[in-house]
Protein backbone atom coordinates (compact mmCIF):
# COMPACT_ATOMS: atom_id res chain seq x y z
CA UNK A 1 0.00 0.00 0.00
CA UNK A 2 1.43 3.51 -1.05
CA UNK A 3 1.58 5.30 2.53
CA UNK A 4 0.83 8.51 0.39
CA UNK A 5 -2.28 7.23 -1.29
CA UNK A 6 -5.43 8.70 -0.62
CA UNK A 7 -7.15 6.51 -3.40
CA UNK A 8 -5.99 3.41 -4.69
CA UNK A 9 -7.68 0.65 -7.25
CA UNK A 10 -5.69 -2.32 -7.89
CA UNK A 11 -7.09 -4.67 -10.86
CA UNK A 12 -10.91 -3.13 -10.78
CA UNK A 13 -12.59 -5.72 -12.79
CA UNK A 14 -17.02 -4.50 -12.97
CA UNK A 15 -20.01 -5.51 -15.16
CA UNK A 16 -23.63 -4.95 -15.31
CA UNK A 17 -24.60 -8.38 -15.91
CA UNK A 18 -22.65 -10.05 -19.31
CA UNK A 19 -21.48 -6.36 -19.92
CA UNK A 20 -18.15 -5.65 -19.35
CA UNK A 21 -17.47 -2.01 -18.12
CA UNK A 22 -14.28 -2.11 -16.65
CA UNK A 23 -11.23 -4.73 -16.90
CA UNK A 24 -7.95 -4.76 -14.76
CA UNK A 25 -7.87 -0.81 -13.59
CA UNK A 26 -5.18 0.20 -11.32
CA UNK A 27 -4.88 3.43 -9.85
CA UNK A 28 -2.88 5.35 -7.36
CA UNK A 29 -4.46 8.88 -5.94
CA UNK A 30 -2.01 10.46 -4.17
CA UNK A 31 -2.12 13.26 -1.58
CA UNK A 32 -1.48 16.95 -3.11
CA UNK A 33 -2.41 15.31 -6.57
CA UNK A 34 -4.54 17.13 -9.35
CA UNK A 35 -5.28 13.87 -11.34
CA UNK A 36 -7.80 14.57 -14.83
CA UNK A 37 -9.51 11.21 -15.50
CA UNK A 38 -10.56 11.50 -19.38
CA UNK A 39 -12.53 9.36 -21.22
CA UNK A 40 -15.01 9.24 -24.27
CA UNK A 41 -18.63 8.40 -23.14
CA UNK A 42 -19.43 4.86 -22.25
CA UNK A 43 -15.36 4.21 -21.17
CA UNK A 44 -16.67 3.96 -17.39
CA UNK A 45 -15.61 6.95 -16.05
CA UNK A 46 -19.48 7.18 -14.50
CA UNK A 47 -19.16 3.54 -12.87
CA UNK A 48 -15.84 4.17 -11.51
CA UNK A 49 -16.74 7.16 -9.40
CA UNK A 50 -19.64 4.82 -8.09
CA UNK A 51 -17.04 2.48 -7.23
CA UNK A 52 -14.97 5.19 -5.39
CA UNK A 53 -18.01 6.32 -2.97
CA UNK A 54 -19.32 2.58 -2.77
CA UNK A 55 -22.05 2.85 -4.47
CA UNK A 56 -21.31 -0.13 -6.47
CA UNK A 57 -18.61 -3.05 -5.50
CA UNK A 58 -16.54 -4.43 -8.08
CA UNK A 59 -16.23 -7.78 -9.57
CA UNK A 60 -13.02 -8.34 -9.10
CA UNK A 61 -10.56 -6.37 -7.04
CA UNK A 62 -10.21 -3.58 -4.34
CA UNK A 63 -10.85 0.04 -3.71
CA UNK A 64 -9.09 1.50 -0.72
CA UNK A 65 -9.48 4.86 0.58
CA UNK A 66 -7.30 6.44 2.82
CA UNK A 67 -5.73 3.32 3.62
CA UNK A 68 -8.82 0.69 3.80
CA UNK A 69 -10.70 -0.96 1.98
CA UNK A 70 -14.30 0.84 1.00
CA UNK A 71 -16.38 -1.87 1.98
CA UNK A 72 -15.26 -0.61 5.71
CA UNK A 73 -14.47 2.87 5.36
CA UNK A 74 -17.35 5.11 6.45
CA UNK A 75 -15.19 8.87 7.60
CA UNK A 76 -17.04 10.21 4.34
CA UNK A 77 -16.38 13.48 5.57
CA UNK A 78 -12.96 13.12 4.33
CA UNK A 79 -14.14 12.98 0.74
CA UNK A 80 -16.42 15.75 -1.34
CA UNK A 81 -18.31 15.21 -4.35
CA UNK A 82 -19.45 17.48 -7.00
CA UNK A 83 -22.08 15.44 -9.49
CA UNK A 84 -22.26 16.30 -13.27
CA UNK A 85 -26.21 17.69 -12.82
CA UNK A 86 -25.30 19.83 -9.48
CA UNK A 87 -26.40 22.85 -11.19
CA UNK A 88 -29.15 22.02 -13.14
CA UNK A 89 -31.39 24.35 -10.77
CA UNK A 90 -34.57 26.13 -12.23
CA UNK A 91 -34.38 29.99 -11.41
CA UNK A 92 -37.72 29.58 -9.46
CA UNK A 93 -35.65 26.98 -6.67
CA UNK A 94 -35.92 28.55 -3.17
CA UNK A 95 -32.80 28.96 -1.70
CA UNK A 96 -29.83 31.14 -0.99
CA UNK A 97 -26.21 30.05 -1.56
CA UNK A 98 -25.94 30.25 2.19
CA UNK A 99 -28.57 27.36 2.20
CA UNK A 100 -26.98 25.41 -0.56
CA UNK A 101 -23.30 25.06 1.06
CA UNK A 102 -25.17 24.52 4.67
CA UNK A 103 -26.45 21.38 3.16
CA UNK A 104 -23.01 20.13 3.06
CA UNK A 105 -22.99 20.08 6.97
CA UNK A 106 -25.99 17.83 7.35
CA UNK A 107 -24.05 14.58 7.87
CA UNK A 108 -22.43 16.49 11.03
CA UNK A 109 -24.98 18.53 12.52
CA UNK A 110 -28.27 16.40 11.18
CA UNK A 111 -31.04 17.50 9.63
CA UNK A 112 -33.64 20.21 10.89
CA UNK A 113 -30.64 20.95 13.61
CA UNK A 114 -29.69 24.78 14.69
CA UNK A 115 -26.25 25.65 12.88
CA UNK A 116 -23.57 26.17 15.56
CA UNK A 117 -21.40 29.38 15.42
CA UNK A 118 -18.59 27.41 14.42
CA UNK A 119 -21.03 25.60 11.36
CA UNK A 120 -21.59 29.39 10.14
CA UNK A 121 -18.05 30.37 10.25
CA UNK A 122 -17.20 26.72 8.16
CA UNK A 123 -20.43 27.87 5.67
CA UNK A 124 -18.77 31.27 5.32
CA UNK A 125 -15.00 30.07 4.85
CA UNK A 126 -16.24 27.70 1.85
CA UNK A 127 -17.95 30.48 0.40
CA UNK A 128 -14.80 33.11 0.66
CA UNK A 129 -12.89 29.71 -1.03
CA UNK A 130 -14.70 30.23 -4.16
CA UNK A 131 -14.95 33.86 -4.50
CA UNK A 132 -18.73 33.89 -3.65
CA UNK A 133 -19.01 35.82 -1.05
CA UNK A 134 -20.94 38.45 -2.52
CA UNK A 135 -23.55 36.62 -3.76
CA UNK A 136 -24.14 34.60 -0.11
CA UNK A 137 -27.93 35.43 0.44
CA UNK A 138 -28.51 35.17 -3.44
CA UNK A 139 -31.62 32.84 -4.39
CA UNK A 140 -29.48 29.62 -6.26
CA UNK A 141 -31.28 29.65 -9.36
CA UNK A 142 -30.75 33.50 -10.13
CA UNK A 143 -27.35 32.50 -10.91
CA UNK A 144 -25.07 31.87 -13.75
CA UNK A 145 -23.94 27.99 -14.32
CA UNK A 146 -20.39 29.13 -13.45
CA UNK A 147 -21.21 30.49 -10.19
CA UNK A 148 -23.88 28.02 -9.61
CA UNK A 149 -20.88 25.20 -10.36
CA UNK A 150 -18.45 27.29 -7.60
CA UNK A 151 -21.19 27.29 -4.95
CA UNK A 152 -21.91 23.31 -5.39
CA UNK A 153 -18.15 22.97 -4.88
CA UNK A 154 -18.46 25.18 -2.18
CA UNK A 155 -21.24 22.79 -0.29
CA UNK A 156 -18.48 20.04 -1.30
CA UNK A 157 -15.63 21.87 1.12
CA UNK A 158 -17.42 22.94 3.91
CA UNK A 159 -17.05 19.80 5.84
CA UNK A 160 -12.96 20.38 4.86
CA UNK A 161 -12.48 17.36 2.85
CA UNK A 162 -8.97 16.19 1.98
CA UNK A 163 -10.30 14.98 -1.66
CA UNK A 164 -12.89 16.72 -3.51
CA UNK A 165 -14.00 14.81 -6.76
CA UNK A 166 -15.47 16.73 -9.77
CA UNK A 167 -17.62 15.07 -12.01
CA UNK A 168 -17.53 16.56 -15.61
CA UNK A 169 -17.63 20.31 -13.43
CA UNK A 170 -17.79 22.47 -17.21
CA UNK A 171 -20.80 21.26 -18.03
CA UNK A 172 -23.46 23.95 -18.37
CA UNK A 173 -20.28 26.71 -17.39
CA UNK A 174 -20.28 29.03 -20.08
CA UNK A 175 -17.09 29.69 -22.10
CA UNK A 176 -15.64 33.13 -20.54
CA UNK A 177 -16.02 31.03 -17.11
CA UNK A 178 -13.98 28.49 -17.58
CA UNK A 179 -10.77 29.66 -17.44
CA UNK A 180 -11.35 31.19 -14.03
CA UNK A 181 -13.13 27.69 -12.97
CA UNK A 182 -9.92 26.09 -13.15
CA UNK A 183 -7.99 28.87 -11.66
CA UNK A 184 -10.41 28.30 -8.68
CA UNK A 185 -9.28 24.30 -8.93
CA UNK A 186 -5.31 25.31 -9.24
CA UNK A 187 -6.34 27.50 -6.07
CA UNK A 188 -7.66 24.82 -4.06
CA UNK A 189 -4.98 22.30 -5.26
CA UNK A 190 -1.84 24.56 -4.44
CA UNK A 191 -3.17 26.86 -1.78
CA UNK A 192 -5.71 25.09 0.50
CA UNK A 193 -4.05 21.33 0.16
CA UNK A 194 -6.71 20.12 -1.70
CA UNK A 195 -5.90 16.51 -3.37
CA UNK A 196 -8.46 17.04 -6.97
CA UNK A 197 -9.60 13.64 -9.06
CA UNK A 198 -11.79 15.91 -11.97
CA UNK A 199 -13.53 13.41 -14.46
CA UNK A 200 -13.90 14.63 -18.08
CA UNK A 201 -14.11 14.08 -21.81
CA UNK A 202 -12.28 17.16 -22.55
CA UNK A 203 -8.52 16.56 -23.28
CA UNK A 204 -7.67 20.28 -24.10
CA UNK A 205 -8.79 21.61 -20.67
CA UNK A 206 -7.60 18.49 -18.65
CA UNK A 207 -3.78 18.85 -19.93
CA UNK A 208 -3.66 22.65 -19.03
CA UNK A 209 -4.63 22.59 -16.17
CA UNK A 210 -4.05 19.39 -13.49
CA UNK A 211 -1.05 17.68 -12.96
CA UNK A 212 -1.91 13.85 -13.36
CA UNK A 213 -3.93 12.18 -16.52
CA UNK A 214 -5.20 9.03 -16.60
CA UNK A 215 -6.43 7.95 -19.86
CA UNK A 216 -9.71 5.43 -19.75
CA UNK A 217 -11.63 3.21 -22.14
CA UNK A 218 -12.97 0.10 -20.19
CA UNK A 219 -9.19 -0.07 -18.52
CA UNK A 220 -6.35 2.76 -18.14
CA UNK A 221 -4.47 3.49 -21.16
CA UNK A 222 -2.37 6.06 -19.70
CA UNK A 223 -1.49 7.05 -16.53
CA UNK A 224 1.31 9.61 -15.62
CA UNK A 225 2.38 12.97 -15.19
CA UNK A 226 0.25 16.05 -17.69
CA UNK A 227 3.72 16.91 -19.10
CA UNK A 228 4.83 13.26 -20.32
CA UNK A 229 1.18 12.95 -21.93
CA UNK A 230 1.90 16.29 -23.99
CA UNK A 231 5.06 14.82 -25.26
CA UNK A 232 3.50 11.42 -25.63
CA UNK A 233 0.40 12.19 -27.11
CA UNK A 234 0.29 12.07 -30.60
CA UNK A 235 2.54 8.62 -30.35
CA UNK A 236 0.09 6.78 -27.75
CA UNK A 237 -3.24 5.15 -28.97
CA UNK A 238 -4.32 6.37 -25.25
CA UNK A 239 -8.30 4.64 -25.70
CA UNK A 240 -7.45 1.46 -27.81
CA UNK A 241 -8.16 3.99 -31.01
CA UNK A 242 -6.69 7.40 -32.60
CA UNK A 243 -7.69 9.87 -30.02
CA UNK A 244 -8.42 13.64 -31.59
CA UNK A 245 -7.14 16.43 -29.16
CA UNK A 246 -9.69 19.06 -28.31
CA UNK A 247 -8.20 22.96 -28.14
CA UNK A 248 -9.92 25.59 -26.91
CA UNK A 249 -10.68 28.97 -28.01
CA UNK A 250 -12.29 32.25 -26.42
CA UNK A 251 -15.09 31.70 -28.28
CA UNK A 252 -16.55 28.15 -26.89
CA UNK A 253 -15.72 24.78 -25.30
CA UNK A 254 -14.55 21.78 -27.38
CA UNK A 255 -16.62 18.54 -26.14
CA UNK A 256 -15.85 15.07 -28.28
Amino acid sequence: MNSDALVQLNNIVFSYGKRPVLSNVSLVIEKGDFLGIVGPNGSGKSTLIKLLLNLLEPVEGQVSLFGQSSSKFNQWDRIGYVSQKANSFSSGFPATVYEVVSMGLYGKVGLFRFLRKRHKEMIFRAVEQVGMTDYLYENIGELSGGQQQRVFIARALVSNPELLILDEPTVGVDAKSVESFYGLLHDLNTNHGKTLLLISHDIGAMTDHVNKVACLNKTIHFHGYSSEFAEKKDKLDFYGHDVHLLTHSHEGVAHD
